[in-house]
């Protein structure tokens, strides 16, 4: 094995890639030609490569991207002095985002950024000063696709095209001559459609429907949740009835109907009706089971207090009703101030479950924070633990001081540097079990659907697949959720 030199050390390298869906085929963006002339600088600079990190249809908007969370990985632990990128929109789109990887995680742990295209080494001044500019017109061009793709997406609804990403089930696109496509009815699936419909218009529950198609069909069997929800969903989309829409705007659609507006009607009356019955219902609750004291850890469930016709249900917790003397885990619990209202508090936990439905960009404001704290911890003292390694070789490279009188401190840097190690790699299986980003955005598509069902049951099993647990101590709500 060849001694480790501060030399080695700093000629060590992560490449990054990263190509979004509109820029694939756009000459000097595709993955390949990023990677073949990363590499080739390397070649001629006499850098060592350790990872080519790929974010192959990633938008450069955010830092929730695979390769890039590599390659922070990566430079925290000190694996590489230098991260390479073809341009600097590559690394991000955000001037927020570029300058957080810059001043939070490269610098502070002695890796520098080079940019190829700008032509810039932030291991120079120069290259540090010109980088902020540079982000800022990064994110000053996305905004302009951003705010282009969005008047031009508003414009064709108006002018009566359907502009999702994916055919709505029951159609299909089809391409034509031109190169543009055009949403049509599937032959099967549009029966398929036409069927759900016909059985709910005719009497059949939202439930029964779901469990048709998954038996006669062996349509959505793969949901996490109740099928009736996706049903639901379904037949609000007024899509099917020849529309497109912007929010409450409705506009005649280019596209061929499956069903006529009459039907598509009186369904949704039937589906509003639900909605307003379920307001009506006295739920017993719907956080049951994922409830907990913020004071002493204790479950909480629903009581009923109050006195004659002026009784109303709250969370209580079990050290403080007393009602069942097993579940007691502080007799003292001071937990009992602010009692809150099932209701109430129901509608909190559906109105942040909404926000992400709603909008999924919410996701990203959304951080498990004690595992996530924990790990950053442990990161950052990698991190040090490494510059500390750095400093001693460099001490016995310029001959400061002898092998003898480092070796004891060496030894015990790099055992503490294994036990980090380990320590990161339990945290990242701890979190190993979390929803991807993209299953709970698909759940949380689910939540108007599961409030038109005016099934408890429905909303329920919705909430526990989104959230782990949710502590209440007093007025404050803590929600702990099951997705990275």
């Amino acid at each position: 094995m060849e001694p480790l030199t501060l030399e080695a050390l700093e000629n060590v390298t992560d490449l990054y890639v990263r190509v979004s869906t509109t820029e694939q085929a756009e000459e000097g963006y595709s993955v390949d030609e990023q990677t073949a002339k990363l590499q080739a600088y390397c070649v001629a600079m006499g850098y060592k490569i350790n990872r080519v990190a790929v974010d192959p249809g990633y938008s450069g908007a955010s830092l929730d991207r695979p390769g890039i969370k590599e390659i922070i990985a990566d430079v925290k632990r000190g694996r590489c002095k230098k991260v390479i990128v073809w341009k600097l929109d590559r690394l991000s789109r955000s001037q927020k985002d570029t300058l957080i990887l810059l001043e939070d995680v490269f610098f502070p742990n002695g890796c520098a950024f080079v940019s190829l295209n700008e032509n810039f080494d932030t291991a120079t001044p120069i290259g540090r000063c010109i980088v902020g500019v540079l982000a800022a017109f990064a994110q000053m061009e996305r905004e302009n696709i951003k705010m282009r793709t969005s008047m031009g997406r508003a414009a064709a609804i108006r002018a009566g095209k359907y502009t999702g990403p994916c055919a709505p089930f029951g159609y299909k696109y089809e391409f034509r001559e031109n190169g543009k496509r055009e949403l049509v009815p599937d032959p099967y699936y549009s029966m398929i459609v036409k069927e759900m419909y016909s059985m709910y218009n005719s009497g059949a529950s939202l439930g029964e429907i779901g469990r048709h198609l998954e038996k006669d069909y062996g349509l959505f069997t793969s949901i996490h949740y109740e099928t009736g929800t996706k049903v639901g969903r379904i037949m609000r989309n007024p899509v099917y009835a020849g529309q497109v829409h912007i929010g409450p705007e409705v506009f005649e659609g280019m596209h061929q109907a499956l069903v006529s507006l009459e039907t598509w009607q009186a369904a949704n009356v039937r589906l509003n009706d639900n909605v307003q019955a379920f307001d009506r219902v006295n739920r017993a609750g719907l956080l049951s089971g994922i409830l907990f004291c913020g004071c002493c850890g204790a479950r909480m469930s629903s009581r009923r207090v109050g006195w004659k016709d002026n009784k109303y249900d709250v969370y209580m917790c079990y050290s403080v009703s007393k009602c069942s003397r097993h579940m007691i885990v502080d007799p003292d619990c001071t937990n009992r101030k602010k009692k809150p209202r099932v209701p109430d508090l129901d509608a909190l936990i559906l109105a942040e479950v909404g926000k992400l439905a709603a909008d999924p960009s919410a996701f990203d404001s959304l951080k498990d924070e004690p595992e996530e704290d924990k790990a950053e911890a442990v990161s950052d003292r990698q991190g040090e633990v490494e510059k500390q390694i750095n400093r001693l070789l460099n001490l016995y490279q310029t001959g400061v001081v002898d092998l003898e009188e480092l070796t004891p401190r060496l030894s015990d840097l790099k055992n503490e540097r294994a036990r980090l190690a380990a320590r990161l790699e339990e945290l990242e299986e701890e979190t190993a079990g979390k929803l991807s980003k993209a299953s709970a955005m698909e759940i949380a598509e689910a939540f108007p659907a599961a409030v038109a069902t005016g099934d408890p049951d429905d909303l329920r099993a919705l909430i526990r697949a989104l959230i782990e647990k949710v502590t209440y101590d007093n007025g404050e709500m803590t929600i702990y959720w099951k997705f990275n």
